[in-house]
């Protein structure tokens, strides 16, 4: 896009890479970015499982979606609720299976195994994910198809 049709886009791309090169890596994994120590420290507790599972799968890591449902099982694993699951649980949200075709079911399947292979450090097995927790299942409720192209919201 011209700059000349949006104001200030080159500006804003400029800024917006100068910040993501600023940002700090975590010193074990390499994968987690942090703006500043303090942030990092702050968000220790969340990373710390996800970051043995990044070191594990080393050097293919998986995508996005993968790790957002990892945070989310370990989330679903502490035994204290968050502020925000006293309104609404993970286990509130809608799934979206039945509006699923064929192929993109199948590209859940995919990642559900994609799942299971990142998470193999911190969850050996299926009676480990918390009571009834379904793994495809979860992804098709992070997974969510708008239109007929299936546009990925995550």
């Amino acid at each position: 896009i011209p700059s000349k049709e949006i104001p200030g886009l080159i500006s804003f791309r400029m800024d917006w890479l100068d910040l993501l090169e600023k940002l700090m890596r975590c010193s074990q994994c390499r994968i987690a970015k942090y703006c500043s120590a303090k942030c990092q420290k702050k968000a220790w507790q969340d990373h710390k499982r996800e970051c043995k599972c990044l070191k594990s799968c080393k050097p293919r890591y998986p995508p996005d979606s993968v790790r957002l449902l990892g945070r989310v099982v370990f989330k679903l694993m502490q035994e204290t609720p968050s502020e925000s699951e006293k309104l609404y649980s993970f286990y509130d949200l809608e799934s979206n299976i039945n509006k699923l075709t064929e192929d993109k079911k199948e590209g859940l399947r995919q990642l559900a195994l994609t799942f299971q292979h990142f998470m193999r450090e911190e969850i050996q097995d299926a009676s480990q994910l918390p009571p009834s927790f379904d793994i495809f299942e979860a992804f098709a409720k992070v997974k969510i198809p708008v239109g007929s192209k299936g546009v990925q919201l995550l």
